[in-house]
């Protein structure tokens, strides 16, 4: 009896003996494993997400003033995602970014990645609460309005590290809006009608301003979604008197008119389809009283010109990242000389086509910097 009682003591402790080695070199492995990675963000912002790289050590920045216009607000903070490099799973997921004494980090808990070789991080300013991964397409949406941001919308381009090797993530922003200006001058004819107007309101109409913005980890590429929320935007309103010529073309500011793009009153729209007698531009204009031909011709208020958006773009499109600056003519000759019609009747299937270079002119000038 005794030596039954003692053999299955040896049994119950050698069992013991082989559970307690398992757990602890599992315990061993998983402690092994760094459980919080403190990563710090090195942030580039360029006109259209690319600067020069090099290897894994960092990359070359040949960013110009111009290309690195743009600032993150530093009480902001960016969005990030991360996905596991093969299978894509969610390791990161909308994590907010702060800013503390100008630099950009995070700490993340990583006790999900110890079987994570590689993982792929992308980025998005501002931060929004309702972004959604979707797994199959390898994608995430973002909701944005373009009026969230003096930067306008940023997105980053797409990096790989090793889950072992997160200490510095360099990440190239690139806008995902267009900003939007305008400059404008006298472009009468008429030397006798020239110098009389003022500009009092501007706005730009049927402008998208909200959307949905899906960003595709891994290849860099992204695409709004067309179903925008659109609005009128205020640009300027106060009482400025105008340019006569492309010579002394003004910038439009938010009450004056000014002399370079940095002053100017500018906007983020999200790059829509323009389409015929939908997006234009108003303005209101004044006009002094003067003396023409020996008559004298009285002040008139409140003036208005249109200007269709449509046919200016190529492709009646605009493309993500650009920035336009639309130079606007106002034509007293409209107002005061007499217009000629002329009219062709036709069958009822004639189609008439309209040449809108003929009726608009130097209205349709239009300049994309490709830079913000």
């Amino acid at each position: 009896m005794k030596r039954t009682i003692t053999s299955r003591l040896f049994i119950a402790i050698a069992v013991f003996t082989i559970i307690s080695c398992t757990t602890n070199e599992g315990f061993e492995s998983f402690d092994g494993f760094e459980k919080k990675k403190d990563v710090v963000f090195d942030v580039v912002i360029t006109r259209d997400g690319k600067i020069n790289t090099k290897a894994d050590g960092g990359y070359d920045s040949y960013v110009t003033e111009q290309d690195g216009e743009a600032k993150l607000d530093p009480s902001k903070p960016f969005g990030l995602m991360g996905v596991d490099a093969t299978n894509y799973s969610v390791l990161i997921n909308n994590e907010r970014v702060f800013e503390a004494q100008g630099v950009r980090s995070a700490t993340f808990d990583a006790r999900n990645w110890y079987s994570t070789k590689n993982i792929l991080l992308s980025a998005y300013y501002p931060y929004v609460d309702e972004t959604q991964f979707v797994s199959g397409n390898k994608a995430y949406v973002i909701p944005y309005r373009s009026t969230e941001t003096e930067a306008g919308p940023l997105v980053s381009n797409t990096i790989e590290r090793s889950t072992s090797y997160l200490d510095m993530i360099p990440l190239v922003f690139r806008h995902i809006t267009n900003d939007i200006g305008f400059r404008i001058c006298d472009i009468t004819f008429d030397p006798g009608l020239q110098g009389h107007i003022r500009l009092r309101k501007l706005s730009a109409h049927n402008v998208a301003v909200e959307g949905l913005f899906i960003d595709s980890i891994g290849n860099n590429q992204g695409k709004w979604i067309q179903k925008v929320l659109c609005d009128e935007i205020g640009i300027f309103d106060g009482d400025a008197r105008v340019g006569v010529g492309s010579d002394n073309e003004k910038f439009v500011g938010r009450a004056s008119l000014v002399s370079d793009r940095a002053h100017s009153k500018r906007f983020y729209a999200i790059p829509d389809e323009i389409k015929m007698g939908k997006q234009y531009i108003e303005v209101v204009f004044d006009v002094d009283a003067f003396e023409y031909n020996g008559q004298h011709y009285k002040e008139l208020k409140n003036q208005v010109q249109k200007f269709p958006i449509y046919g200016v773009l190529p492709g009646n499109q605009s493309i993500c990242g650009k920035q336009y600056t639309f130079h606007l003519g106002i034509d007293l000759g409209l107002l005061y000389q007499p217009i000629e019609f002329t009219a062709q009747v036709g069958s009822w299937e004639t189609a008439y086509q309209v040449d809108l270079n003929g009726i608009w002119g130097e209205n349709k000038i239009y300049e994309d910097n490709d830079f913000f």
